[in-house]
């Protein structure tokens, strides 16, 4: 039963490459955030990387989002 849920948890780790591609972004900016100390948490297995999805999810949250903001400070602007 314990080796189940540990082999589940292995195959649910995502590489340097499947977080480039959900972020959109290069695999030499993961690495970037890696030295920096700036990205999702991470695990080291061996030379492995490896990221739990829900880690990589929940740094993605607390990134800044502006997409909502800048709209409603420019519809108000005009307003004035």
């Amino acid at each position: 039963m314990i080796q189940e849920n540990v082999r589940v948890i292995l195959q649910s780790l995502l590489n340097e490459r499947d977080v480039a591609r959900i972020t959109g972004l290069s695999v030499a900016s993961v690495r970037r955030w890696r030295l920096f100390r700036q990205g999702p948490r991470y695990i080291k297995i061996g030379a492995a990387v490896r990221y739990k999805p829900a880690d990589v999810s929940a740094w993605l949250d607390t990134r800044p989002s502006a997409g909502g903001t800048a709209l409603v400070e420019t519809q108000s602007q005009s307003a004035a």
